[in-house]
């Protein structure tokens, strides 16, 4: 046996510690509490979907947490928000290790949208009175846009619309009943949802074409080092290279859902 080779393997045996230290330390500063604390609007099907007992069996959140949890070699734990509003108003606030969701300019001061994962489509539906041949027609003087206040719907269209009305209602409204009870004219929102609140509404249309398209992307906390942000970055790049977006993106209860380009 070389003199060459008993030193390779004097070397790994010593390097082995140090790896094993260094995993640990990184481990320790992406989830600090011993377990992935993976955040998301728990009312987004896209993000985390439900069974008809209301059991977490899916959606991009949970499939890709899981995976990023595997790797680490580290527990997994849902923390899942009401809704878009309460999501938004956790960040900064050391509830959660990563995080999937539209990027919010109301909060990037507190955390880092690093990578998009999918792109969902958002539409407009109509109350039964109210006819449009598509979604660029709803923006009109008279026009009464619903959205759940702080939503992504929200925060596009304060910035976009001309001359229709936005109505802000509170986080966690339903579209049917603010249709159904004539609060606005169209509702908006994921394209995914909106034939669930047209279904809702005897009449209801869901308008033709999306309004906008989103990303949904992972989300850090500000503050987290270089090397935990890139382990990180590289786990969910491997998940979405094996096809695990894809996998969420093609379940046939989405509509609009595909994934983002590199």
């Amino acid at each position: 046996m070389g003199r060459n080779f008993l030193i390779a393997i004097l070397m790994t045996v010593i390097g082995i510690p140090q790896l094993s230290f260094a995993q640990t330390s990184l481990n320790s500063e992406i989830a600090p509490t011993g377990k992935l604390r993976v955040a998301m609007n728990g009312g987004n099907p896209v993000l985390l979907r439900r069974a008809s007992n209301g059991k977490m069996v899916g959606g991009v959140a949970f499939e890709v947490g899981k995976f990023v949890a595997d790797k680490l070699g580290i527990s997994f734990e849902l923390v899942a928000y009401s809704n878009a509003d309460t999501y938004t108003r956790s960040f900064g606030k050391g509830e959660w290790d990563i995080g999937f969701g539209a990027p919010a300019p109301l909060v990037a001061d507190k955390a880092d949208f690093v990578m998009a994962l999918v792109l969902a489509d958002f539409a407009f539906v109509a109350a039964p009175s109210r006819q449009f041949t598509d979604a660029t027609q709803v923006d009109r003087p008279g026009v009464k846009i619903g959205v759940g206040q702080n939503s992504f719907s929200d925060q596009f269209l304060s910035r976009s619309l001309k001359s229709a009305e936005l109505v802000r209602l509170p986080a966690g409204t339903n579209g049917i009943e603010a249709l159904k009870s004539a609060k606005v004219d169209v509702w908006a929102i994921s394209a995914t949802r909106a034939r669930e609140i047209a279904d809702g509404v005897r009449g209801a249309k869901v308008v033709p074409g999306a309004f906008t398209s989103e990303r949904y992307m992972l989300t850090l906390p500000k503050g987290r080092s270089t090397a935990a942000r890139d382990r990180i970055i590289e786990i969910v790049s491997e998940a979405k290279k094996a096809g695990v977006v894809r996998k969420v993106t093609e379940h046939p209860a989405l509509t609009g859902v595909r994934v983002a380009p590199e």
